[in-house]
């Protein structure tokens, strides 16, 4: 099990740890929604489109993941091993599912919140690999924060 805590209310920054134990951290970097890691000793970014509507996960000039469809009820992450398929548990919550297939009757994993007020999170996804496993989180982190930020503006411009 991932668990993700904002380190600071004013930065896009979270400790992930794993099974209790630190594992790395993920920091945002400039302007665009996307964060920078390292784990094992290997260093990942993940990077969104402008719309946020999709990201990548590359380590050096390799593209290791793609997730599309972000922010809708089904998603997909997609790597040279296979897909991933989640969908928002309900309408009222962000809570995310990963399911066998889009229509599948039951989870085999998720993420849910942890804490409302700072982002904390917790992804339980037995059997993925850990760097799609924290792919998968940091995605769900950046979705759930720019939904947020999304609705801030909404409200400020009313």
């Amino acid at each position: 099990m991932l668990e993700a805590h904002r380190a600071t209310s004013f930065r896009s920054r979270w400790e992930v740890r794993e099974d209790d134990a630190p594992l790395i951290v993920l920091e945002k970097k400039g302007w665009r929604s996307g964060v920078e890691y390292t784990l094992d000793g290997t260093a990942y970014e993940v990077r969104s489109t402008w719309t946020g509507g999709q990201y990548t996960l590359t380590s050096g000039d390799s593209e290791l993941a793609q997730a599309q469809r972000i922010g809708r009820k089904h998603w997909t992450v997609t790597t040279p091993e296979g897909e991933y398929h989640f969908r928002r548990r309900s309408i009222w919550k962000a809570d995310q599912e990963w399911v066998a297939s889009p229509d599948a009757p039951s989870a085999l994993g998720g993420i849910r919140r942890t804490g409302t007020w700072r982002g904390d999170a917790e992804a339980r996804l037995p059997g993925m690999p850990t760097p799609h496993a924290v792919f998968v989180l940091a995605v769900v982190l950046l979705m759930w924060e720019q939904a947020a930020a999304a609705a801030t503006g909404a409200s400020v411009s009313s």
